[in-house]
């Protein structure tokens, strides 16, 4: 991962783009702050954001014209937010700041005339150290001086020319504005300031030709050397929010100059410009502007509601769908940055680690960006850079990666084609997880397509190789694949119907050349089994993440549904935008908290019954106590009613593994007439686990095989401990990249009643360790045996 990687994604998330009303103001006022500080009533806070970005706050906050209203969010939906009429509310609830200035230096300038644009001239560099003279003919103020006091409070003028003359501002008065008097004052100063936009000062009273009064409208730097100017309007006086920029903006000319540099330099930005912030108007309230009765007085009531109105325009449509975005508190370029410096971190350690694990990559972040910021796509390439450098350890997906190499173990994994025929065109790929959770369905999802589809059905089991590349790992992936491919070829290249949502979009990215269609694809097309089932409820369709882009997937599901008759309703978000339940990604295995947080957002989209056709998002909505059904459970109910099926207990991980064994041998007995060997490491020894222990293993990912592995040492070489007030032994066992230890009774009958049990990644001195064909051997995994 490189930095133009980085840069690239930063520029895609718009987040940090600065609202309407500050990219449109031409003074650039951060108006969302200076709001969100009246709103919590905090009046001198909002006071020094006037102080920090409008020069002489106290004068610019009656001028101001408001022209960021016409652009305000809020705009659209009944009138934009009244900044003008906020800004005069805080300056009569606070007092001018303290006037900090630099110490005097021998940077000179020589504004002529007296109105905004000179004043701010003066303003800007008196503050910088700069001996700025200011000669005028009339009272300072120009064309100011004609406001009537409901517009300009005659204090806000005196209190703005007391600061300046505090700045060491000198004013002189009187002088005859001509060519020879400029001509004087280029020789005395070093640079000269003309502002026009006082009435008594005009090019022809300089006798300047119209090419000499014309400006340039970055700089405002006039063709006569050293002499910059606000430009004399010949439609009449302009707005005062733009002389006070134009002054502002020549201040900058002016003091690049000095410098030495070019005053066209580093002007991005300084000018108005449209803003790419995006702010969704769904939801928000209608709420109009209620007036205040003196508009140049609003009462404090009046302003805080004013500023309710605020939108807080910020984009964050990806922060709102996604669990993971809105747990670590920030947005995707924060979120950008802080893994591009965990991946470049060379010596230390990498704070971030488990930020770069946490992320489904389920792309629902990439649908509701305006930008199409792809968060999942970049955490993906971190994963990657971080495995591929040895620096991101196997203990978050080990668990998850060993039980792919189970999954695909030669012990587990199978290849036949359709009992009594050699060829056949179809391949049914039923995943890893269907057959643990639903056997008796996966079996009869395979008669049903036996007798219904011409041409042969072969049937593979194994799992598709995603978990390898959720992890970070291309070499395991590339084996996997690679394997796979081999199976299809030697079946003879068939089509393949997959059952599951992440195992289809797997293969169609990471093998193309097989033709894939999804198993509700296939069932739309034929009859429906003998023995269906309906809820009485009306569930809500959730569509798994990985189908987000698989139409005929989605519409297959639907038109099962209706073939059925079963009625349903829609989620808030599905189709594209639907959620992740928190198994892609491996979210659930590095951060099983935040795994159950992405189903429990599902879950809270709907009160009714939840009907998914991913086993995985079945088991997960269910695990976190929602009423959930598999499509399977409608079409092929084996017995069981969906009311009882929507509160059938999630499988545990030891389930899933014994049920994946179960339904191997039965099924290769039943259609193929094979006897496969017992696998006696499910049941021997034998081990008696409490209800209350049960779950705790379940979260430290402890299998009872696991337990049985480490009993097995106990039974060859003893136990490592024994309490001799209970008698209980305590035993450990490293079979890979973790040790487990486990505290056990053993009973008359030989079996093992199971105290507790956990594991660890520390290496133990004198405990035996992994073989060096093992899976920690090779961080973690094998492609070619299950577990030990």
């Amino acid at each position: 991962m490189d930095k133009q990687t980085l840069q690239q994604f930063e520029a895609q998330c718009i987040q940090e783009e600065p609202p309407a009303c500050q990219t449109r103001c031409p003074l650039h006022l951060d108006a969302r702050t200076f709001i969100r500080h009246l709103t919590g009533g905090r009046w001198d806070e909002a006071r020094k954001i006037m102080d920090r970005y409008l020069p002489l706050a106290g004068l610019a906050g009656y001028l101001c014209e408001g022209p960021c209203r016409e652009h305000c969010r809020r705009a659209g939906l009944d009138q934009g937010i009244d900044l003008p009429l906020l800004e005069r509310a805080c300056l009569a609830r606070t007092k001018a700041p303290r006037i900090m200035a630099m110490p005097a230096g021998s940077r000179t300038v020589a504004v002529f005339g007296a109105g905004l644009a000179g004043l701010t001239v003066a303003w800007e560099l008196g503050r910088k150290g700069w001996r700025v003279t200011v000669y005028h003919q009339n009272l300072p103020g120009g064309r100011l001086r004609d406001l009537p006091p409901e517009r300009l409070p005659e204090s806000a003028l005196a209190e703005a020319l007391d600061q300046l003359e505090r700045l060491r501002v000198v004013f002189e008065p009187g002088p005859d504005f001509s060519r020879a008097r400029l001509d004087e004052a280029l020789a005395e100063f070093q640079t000269v300031f003309l502002s026009f936009d006082d009435p008594a000062l005009t090019p022809a009273s300089l006798g300047l030709a119209p090419e000499d009064a014309a400006v340039n409208p970055v700089t405002l730097a006039t063709s006569l050397d050293r002499v910059f100017a606000h430009s004399a309007s010949p439609e009449g006086p302009g707005r005062f929010i733009d002389d006070l920029a134009a002054g502002r903006r020549a201040a900058g000319s002016l003091d690049r100059l000095a410098a030495g540099g070019s005053p066209a330099t580093a002007r991005d930005g300084e000018a108005v410009y449209p803003t790419r912030l995006y702010t969704n108007l769904a939801g928000a309230a209608v709420q109009p502007q209620a007036f205040p009765a003196d508009p140049l007085a609003p009462t404090e009531e009046e302003a805080r509601a004013e500023a309710g109105r605020c939108l807080d325009c910020q984009c964050l449509e990806c922060v709102k769908v996604c669990p993971y975005l809105k747990h670590y508190q920030g947005y995707p370029k924060k979120y950008a940055r802080e893994m591009y410096n965990n991946v470049s971190t060379a010596f230390g350690i990498r704070k971030s680690n488990t930020m770069v694990l946490s992320c489904a990559e389920c792309g629902l972040c990439a649908e509701v960006c305006p930008n199409r910021a792809d968060t999942g796509g970049f955490v993906a390439q971190a994963r990657l850079h971080m495995t591929s450098g040895k620096h991101m350890p196997v203990s978050a997906h080990e668990f998850a990666l060993d039980d792919l190499l189970f999954s695909n173990a030669p012990d587990m994994a199978f290849f036949r084609p359709q009992p009594g025929r050699t060829d056949g065109e179809w391949l049914f790929f039923p995943g890893c997880q269907l057959p643990a959770s639903r056997p008796g369905a996966t079996a009869a999802v395979y008669d049903h397509l036996r007798t219904h589809l011409p041409g042969g059905v072969g049937f593979h089991l194994a799992c598709c190789g995603a978990p390898a590349r959720w992890s970070g790992r291309p070499g395991l992936t590339g084996e996997v694949v690679s394997a796979w491919r081999t199976t299809w070829e030697a079946a003879g290249r068939p089509k393949v119907i997959v059952a599951c949502a992440s195992c289809a979009r797997f293969f169609r990215e990471e093998l193309p050349e097989a033709p894939v269609v999804t198993l509700w694809q296939i069932l739309a097309d034929l009859p429906l089994p003998d023995q269906t089932a309906r809820l009485d409820a009306v569930p809500a369709l959730h569509d798994p993440c990985a189908a987000r882009h698989d139409q005929a997937a989605q519409q297959s599901a639907r038109a099962l549904l209706a073939k059925l008759g079963q009625p349903y309703q829609e989620l808030p978000l599905d189709g594209r935008l639907t959620r992740c339940c928190g198994y892609g990604g491996l979210v659930a295995s590095a951060n099983p908290e935040l795994g159950d947080q992405f189903a429990r957002s599902r879950a809270g989209d709907t009160g009714a019954p939840l009907l998914a056709y991913c086993i995985m998002c079945r088991d997960r909505l269910a695990a976190v106590g929602h009423p959930s059904l598999h499509l399977l459970d409608l079409l092929f109910p084996q017995g069981t009613p969906p009311a009882e099926a929507a509160v059938r207990p999630t499988p545990g991980i030891s389930d899933r593994q014994e049920g994946r064994l179960a339904f191997r041998r039965l099924i290769l007995k039943k259609l193929w007439g094979e006897e496969p060997p017992e696998d006696t490491r499910m049941d021997d020894p034998v081990i008696h686990v409490s209800d209350d222990l049960a779950p705790k293993l379940e979260a430290r990912r402890i299998l009872r095989s696991d337990i049985m592995n480490v009993l097995r040492e106990a039974r060859t070489h003893g136990p490592a401990f024994t309490n001799p007030q209970t008698g209980r032994g305590l035993v450990s066992f490293r079979p890979r990249q973790v040790t487990f230890w486990v505290e056990y009774t053993p009973r008359p009958d030989g079996s093992f009643e199971i105290h507790d049990a956990y594991a660890h990644r520390m290496v133990v001195p004198g405990v035996p360790g992994p073989g060096a064909d093992s899976a920690a051997s090779r961080e973690g995994f094998d492609p070619k045996g299950g577990r030990v």
